[in-house]
């Protein structure tokens, strides 16, 4: 059976900036060499010194060279956020990666800013929205609601009066605004901490299960699990953005992306060569005499060693564990119980215009969840007919598929599945398909568990002068503005202690 393979380019992308090989190679893919437009161009993660350190394989050792106030560990969103709070101190990035950002890296394709994870912000997220204006990145408000997508019937506002409009049983339709109602009450009326106890699902038992798969489906995207494995509160909330109805959303031509972009870039302005990427930090020590603390990392092959007097671990948790030895017992349990999911991005590239009902939209019969025509911040869906566009295509994966993200065929195999899905809800999809660029990350988003409360707080506890950021450190979902709200933390925590 000839599948879209045979017409398409489908180039697989890692956790560097396309166009950056970190481990590059060329490969035909399946199709015969005589039936594709190109070579399919792998780009993965470097995670060489990741993988070591996880098998404690031995690595280089040198002496101190030099001496800083704060290094921060990972230029993703929280790392870079604790080095514009310490931009005035004398500090160090480390980023493993080609290029800072983390799970917020911009791509590009003929002319169309493409979003590799991050999607937006709202307007409720203060400090974020701060954050941006201070450094002169103009985000821009989404226009409209999402939409739930049946049989390819999209429907927008449906936990409200587009309920109505759903193609279920009228006690599904019922049941999609009484829940909002439900979960609203139990918001104001039940202590955070209780709902965190509880899985998402036990909130959802008595509504019909279609409720149950929407959430699944949208529980995946944001916060990596399905509702079982997701705390009470976090799915409660959810509510209170979900659709786009209740707090407005604003972002950027890429997403939230470009948000990251035009941060690391403000900074590099002002901090140079402070912030250094290829450099993979193996090992942080809290000596046995004196303060602070030595970070251990490898550029270019060669091993370098640094004293700070204060380490903020803007890193994700099952990493960071690995990395600090003499953790309390408690904290590393608590550390080593976060989960994380796999999440490949799609951006199915179009030489067209292709389907764009809504900002985002949302299935619950495709191997994908939801997906965003990426340049609706500009046109909102009424941009010129002969215009190029791109359809960014998320697709949480379980946690036991993990490894398919390493099997070049498996991956292509869903990139098929993915062009299949969106030909079977929106017929003529498929001949406008240019390319698809595949952008596979394999922990980048912790599942938000019951518990989340508790678990967080414990493992982001300090570490005398080693503190922690990243989205892991905060309760709710991965966000930047967690990012951020973590990173201002730590940050605070780093003055007092280069103060004393």
């Amino acid at each position: 059976m000839h599948t879209r393979r045979h017409f398409i380019r489908t180039v697989l992308l890692g956790g560097s900036a396309a166009g950056l090989a970190a481990c590059s190679s060329e490969t035909g893919g399946h199709a015969p060499r005589s039936a594709r437009r190109g070579p399919t161009r792998l780009r993965g993660d470097d995670f060489e010194t990741c993988h070591a350190v996880r098998d404690g394989l031995p690595l280089p050792t040198a002496e101190v060279s030099a001496q800083h106030d704060v290094v921060i560990v990972g230029g993703g969103p929280s790392g870079l956020s604790a080095a514009y709070r310490l931009r005035d101190r004398e500090l160090l990035l480390l980023e493993k990666e080609h290029v800072l950002g983390g799970n917020c890296v911009i791509d590009e394709w003929q002319g169309v800013k493409l979003s590799t994870g991050g999607a937006f912000y709202t307007e409720t997220e203060a400090d974020l929205v701060a954050l941006f204006d201070e450094i002169g990145a103009r985000g821009s408000k989404v226009l409209g609601g999402d939409s739930l997508v049946v049989g390819g019937q999209a429907v927008t506002d449906f936990f409200r009066d587009g309920a109505d409009r759903l193609p279920f049983p009228q006690n599904v339709r019922d049941d999609f605004k009484r829940s909002r109602e439900d979960m609203l009450r139990l918001l104001r009326t039940k202590p955070a901490q209780a709902l965190d106890r509880l899985s998402f699902a036990e909130l959802l038992a008595a509504y019909d299960p279609v409720l149950t798969r929407f959430w699944d489906r949208f529980g995946a995207s944001n916060w990596g699990g399905v509702a079982e494995e997701t705390s009470g509160f976090v799915g409660a909330e959810a509510y209170t953005w979900a659709g786009g109805a209740d707090d407005p959303r604003w972002t950027f031509p890429g997403g939230i992306s470009e948000g990251a972009r035009l941060l690391a870039e403000w900074l590099r302005s002002r901090l140079g060569e402070r912030l250094r990427t290829r450099a993979a930090v193996y090992r942080i020590e809290r000596p046995d005499k004196g303060r602070g603390a030595i970070v251990r990392y490898l550029e270019g092959g060669q091993a370098f060693a640094v004293r700070a007097r204060a380490v903020i671990v803007a890193l994700p948790k099952f990493y960071a564990s690995h990395i600090i030895p003499g953790l309390p017992a408690a904290q590393l349990q608590a550390m080593q119980a976060f989960r994380y999911a796999p999440f490949p991005v799609f951006n199915v590239c179009l030489d067209r215009p292709g389907p764009e009902p809504a900002y985002d939209n949302w299935f619950l019969d495709t191997p994908f969840t939801d997906f965003i025509p990426a340049d609706w911040i500009l046109h909102a869906g009424k941009g010129s007919p002969l215009r190029k566009t791109a359809l960014t295509v998320y697709h949480p994966l379980p946690q036991d598929r993990r490894k398919e993200l390493l099997a070049d065929p498996l991956v292509l195999d869903m990139a098929d599945a993915v062009a299949g899905a969106l030909e079977r809800h929106f017929p003529g999809t498929l001949p406008k398909i240019a390319e698809v660029r595949v952008f596979r990350r394999g922990h980048p988003m912790f599942i938000a568990s019951p518990g989340l409360f508790a678990r967080a707080e414990r493992a982001g506890q300090p570490f005398g002068p080693v503190l922690f950021a990243n989205t892991d450190s905060s309760p709710g979902v991965s966000s930047f503005d967690g990012a951020l709200r973590a990173a201002t933390r730590a940050a605070e925590a780093a003055l007092k202690l280069v103060a004393a």
